[in-house]
């Protein structure tokens, strides 16, 4: 019976020594990235919080987050700076600025794994992960000719000078300039509330002739919404077209102001980030075969791009968008 309490008591001891090896090796292999870029306070960018505290739960690293909680790219760039004197073991950031990209190229020097998310400004770092953005105007203008028909006069806002909604508007003329549609005004609503809720009421006051508006930035849908009842409008006097899916224009579609929004796979587009990082960091992914000798010969193994491409938000599908019914991913290594 002694004999056996003992056997019983060394395989106890045995599997708590392999338990802590384990564990210790876990924590050894764990990698640090750092998710740095402006907006980090902002609505918009929940859904890439979602998509990183997802990552970390499935990989097991640790992200932190360094930049603006506002849109201020200076300050961004500077927290960019900064974290590459860290040396961590790789970096993802978004360039809605050119702002980002002196420091983009510089971790690219240092030898750091850096990854490009969401909109970029003509560096890419090691990868670009996102929307072709100027395709995504082009999907726009197509969601507006399949609601609004092939012809009218549109209203358009966004903010203007972000590379990325630039860009969509760049894609929203090209289609519309072989339609009958024609873009009789459009202002900066700078991605804010407010801003944009005064843009899109000068607009219909001034353009009252008006039988569409887009909007080409988070902020847009719900201000154009909010803009129609204030100014008595009901569902449907409009065909609105708007971006993304920020909780204050969600219940906008459900009633009808809104006939659709294009959202990139925001949430994916973060965990795909990460998981080039792992492959990087602790799977050898830049020993794939291309070469002989990939460094020496100058061949990047990353994809040149990866384009998420846009989801189209309706009445029909809202509902499965709403963030309430959605999991939080809380988890104490994403901070």
């Amino acid at each position: 019976m002694k004999n056996r309490r003992r056997l019983v008591a060394l395989i106890l001891v045995a599997a708590m020594a392999f338990a802590m090896v384990t564990a210790a090796v876990a924590e050894e292999n764990k990698k640090t990235y750092y998710y740095v870029a402006p907006g980090l306070g902002q609505p918009y960018c929940y859904d890439m919080h979602l998509g990183f505290k997802f990552a970390c739960q499935q990989f097991g690293c640790e992200i932190i987050m360094q930049g603006a909680d506002d849109w201020n790219s200076q300050t961004a760039a500077a927290a960019l700076e900064q974290v590459i004197a860290k040396k961590p073991d790789g970096i993802v950031t978004v360039a809605w600025d050119p702002a980002m990209n002196p420091g983009i190229q510089k971790a690219k020097e240092a030898g750091i794994p850096i990854i490009v998310v969401e909109a970029e400004s003509g560096e890419m770092g090691d990868l670009y992960i996102g929307l072709d953005n100027v395709d995504a105007g082009r999907e726009t203008a197509e969601q507006l000719l399949v609601f609004g028909g092939d012809s009218g006069k549109l209203l358009v806002i966004g903010n203007w000078g972000s590379t990325n909604i630039d860009q969509k508007f760049e894609g929203l003329k090209e289609v519309l300039a072989d339609t009958g549609w024609e873009i009789i005004g459009d202002m900066d609503g700078d991605c804010d509330a407010q801003v944009s809720l005064a843009a899109a009421k000068d607009l219909l006051n001034q353009y009252p002739e008006a039988t569409a508006f887009v909007g080409l930035d988070s902020a847009c849908g719900g201000a154009i919404a909010t803009a129609m009842q204030e100014l008595g409008m009901k569902p449907g006097d409009l065909t609105v077209i708007c971006a993304d899916r920020e909780d204050a224009m969600l219940e906008f579609i459900a009633e009808g102001y809104i006939q659709a929004s294009l959202t990139n796979r925001t949430a994916m587009m973060c965990y795909l980030a990460v998981s080039f990082l792992e492959n990087v960091t602790k799977y050898g992914f830049l020993d794939n075969p291309i070469t002989a000798d990939n460094a020496a010969a100058g061949i990047s193994v990353y994809p040149l791009t990866v384009f998420t491409g846009n989801v189209v938000v309706t009445k029909d599908n809202v509902a499965d968008f709403d963030h309430n019914k959605m999991d939080t991913y809380d988890t104490p290594l994403y901070h």
